[in-house]
């Protein structure tokens, strides 16, 4: 409301109501009814106003542009390759600096967010990370955007290790009822069964990632034994779906997990693994986007509405750097001296250096 950036910044200005009557040669019952919203000034009161406070007339009456589906996804694309060669701290500036202009437009902060957090190590000092989504979270009125935003502030307080603050948020959440069978049945019972065969697939494509994350989280928390039937399942259920070529990102984290259990006593297993990883890997460079396969043949549609796109928020360079982060961590040192493991990092330094920016 324009009331409420006139209060803003005549107070940061140190102006009374009464100086700033003076300054505009009003009433100081003017300026009061402008910040209650009482009533809003003549332009050419906003023009004084714009130049007293040293910002634009758009800023000063709050208008914000909402960016259309293809120019947020020009913004993420020219985003993601410019934040490739910036410093956390210049990710972070840009961002916020951006998101000053698109207040308003909830999708494009969602993706400033996700940029920011694809692209920076650290974000417990950037608090308005965590403003701007309790902003979202307090006046959108879209569900979807409603949800991205708790998850992502989830994934900050993760970081902070605001542990209580996530458990207050998610403890008593309801567990899943099924609500995509009964919107795929009433389709189904319209005659779409296009659209009954999307809800599903679009829920199972999105689950299996999360499940092979809650197993491999899960043997954690297990004994020994209870960890080798976590691990068989997982990897059976990576074969089934394929994930090695359908979600290569999820099958680096499996593999990862996978060798790690197996560095120890089953040192080949582990080697192994780290083939895998590497092939999945090249998998994911090779098709640098989310995607389907011949199972999964109706979810084209939905990919084509994310809002950030089916590229990852992190170029090819940047997702392979990770990649050798992974296979050089403390966890699988002791295959260090083992030839093939020097050959597959030789393999990912490669890849390394074939892919630049032009993902």
């Amino acid at each position: 409301m324009i009331g409420d950036t006139i209060f803003l910044e005549r107070t940061r200005l140190g102006m009374t109501q009464e100086k700033l009557s003076d300054y505009l040669h009003l009433t100081k019952a003017t300026i009061s009814k402008w910040e209650n919203n009482q009533a809003k000034p003549d332009i050419d009161y906003l023009i004084l106003l714009a130049k007293l406070f040293d910002m634009s007339l758009d800023d000063l009456v709050g208008f914000q542009k909402t960016l259309s589906d293809s120019e947020r996804s020009a913004l993420f694309h020219q985003l993601k390759k410019e934040m490739n060669h910036m410093s956390d701290d210049d990710v972070v500036k840009k961002a916020e600096e951006l998101s000053k202009q698109h207040i308003s437009d909830f999708k494009t902060l969602l993706i400033l967010i996700q940029l920011v957090l694809s692209n920076t190590k650290q974000v417990n000092n950037n608090p308005w990370l965590l403003d701007i989504l309790n902003r979202i979270i307090s006046k959108t009125t879209v569900e979807s955007d409603l949800q991205a935003a708790i998850m992502l502030k989830v994934v900050i307080l993760f970081q902070n290790k605001d542990y209580d603050e996530i458990i207050s948020l998610y403890q008593n959440r309801p567990y899943k009822l099924g609500e995509e069978l009964f919107l795929a049945n009433s389709f189904a019972a319209k005659g779409d069964i296009t659209q009954a065969k999307q809800v599903l697939q679009v829920e199972i494509y999105q689950q299996i990632p999360l499940i092979c994350q809650y197993l491999l989280n899960l043997t954690v928390y297990e004994s020994a034994n209870r960890q080798e039937l976590i691990f068989s399942r997982l990897e059976q259920l990576m074969t089934t779906f394929q994930l090695k070529s359908l979600h290569p990102n999820t099958a680096i984290s499996c593999y990862y997990g996978l060798a790690c259990h197996s560095v120890e006593y089953k040192p080949k297993q582990a080697i192994s693994y780290l083939k895998e990883l590497v092939e999945a890997t090249k998998n994911l460079l090779q098709q640098f986007q989310l995607h389907g396969d011949h199972f999964f043949d109706a979810i084209d549609p939905w990919l084509e509405e994310l809002p950030t796109g089916t590229q990852p928020p992190s170029s090819a360079q940047t997702l392979v750097e990770r990649v050798i982060s992974l296979v050089k961590s403390p966890n699988l040192q002791p295959l260090g001296q083992q030839k093939a493991f020097q050959d597959l990092l030789e393999d990912l330094e490669q890849l390394k250096k074939e892919n630049t920016d032009e993902h």
